[in-house]
């Protein structure tokens, strides 16, 4: 009977064990296999992530590449338009939006062979243009007279990259309050403060004052004198009965700006002066006396500096 019982319990503890020992091997199995699920689809994850980051690369990549090129396409399209603006400005600016017919008529005027001077080049119609050229190499100047009567409404200066300013004297009185500068979107408002001294269309009591005249020569000398005079759009001739002759010009009729320097008076002129301010003097020099102005100086100090 004992032998009995024993052999039943050692039976009940086999299957007990073997059931705990299946159970806890189920539990392992399920929860190592839960692992893997998670592991495979973290790895998943992973790769997805990394595929959308190399797609995101070559896509960028694509792109700045595309902008690359875009920049290069812009910048050599900006350097021919440089190029074109310069030597010929007229065609240039005549593609400009909103231009008036004086100024398209204007800008024609540009693209003509240089000479010192054109004058009424719009001959026939209701305004008069003058264009001038300081240098014989360009047209560096235009002046507009709109009614005609003998009285400039608009001066337009053409520097040397081919952009085009314009001053207007909005009473036609040679008092030019408003400045333009010219765009491809058209004639853009510079919001110029009105010019502080009034002046007439042919003389006024305003003066060019300059602080830094080099007295050097009697031309300096000379020159520091004339520009005392009144402001007048030109005067001819400054220094008649002496051995040179000195022109003066007023581009703003507000002071003298520009001058013109005949050394021997033979018609040629040896200098060419511009007075940006009363302290910014540049005067540039014809050695051969020939008009081609070769050499440049600065007033600094009191004394002409070759730059």
């Amino acid at each position: 009977m004992a032998m009995k019982f024993t052999t039943f319990r050692n039976i009940v503890t086999l299957v007990l064990f073997a059931s705990i020992g299946g159970s806890c091997y189920g539990c392992y199995f399920y929860w190592n296999r839960a692992i893997t699920h998670q592991e495979l689809d973290r790895q998943q994850a992973i790769a997805v992530e990394r595929q959308h980051q190399a797609q995101r690369a070559t896509e960028l990549e694509a792109q700045r590449v595309v902008d690359e090129a875009a920049s290069r396409a812009a910048a050599v399209k900006s350097a021919a338009d440089d190029i074109v603006r310069q030597n010929t400005p007229g065609a240039f600016w005549s593609q400009a939006a909103g231009l008036r017919a004086v100024d398209k008529d204007a800008l024609a005027l540009l693209d003509r062979p240089v000479v010192d001077k054109i004058k009424d080049g719009s001959r026939g119609k209701p305004y008069k243009i003058n264009v001038y050229s300081d240098d014989k190499r360009r047209f560096n100047r235009v002046k507009l007279d709109l009614d005609r009567d003998n009285v400039d409404d608009e001066t337009w200066t053409v520097f040397a990259d081919g952009r085009i300013e314009r001053k207007v004297s909005k009473k036609d009185n040679a008092v030019y309050d408003t400045i333009y500068r010219l765009e491809r979107s058209g004639w853009q408002d510079l919001s110029a403060p009105p010019a502080p001294v009034a002046t007439t269309a042919t003389t006024t009591t305003t003066t060019t004052a300059i602080g830094a005249m080099p007295l050097e020569r009697a031309v300096d000398k000379a020159m520091d004198a004339v520009l005392r005079l009144p402001v007048q759009e030109k005067v001819k001739d400054a220094t008649k009965g002496q051995v040179f002759k000195i022109n003066l010009y007023s581009d703003d009729g507000a002071r003298f700006n520009r001058a013109k320097i005949d050394l021997d008076r033979d018609d040629k002129w040896d200098e060419s002066w511009t007075l940006k301010s009363a302290t910014d003097i540049e005067r540039q020099v014809a050695p051969a006396d020939d008009e081609n102005y070769s050499e440049v100086y600065v007033a600094s100090g009191g004394a002409w500096v070759k730059k």
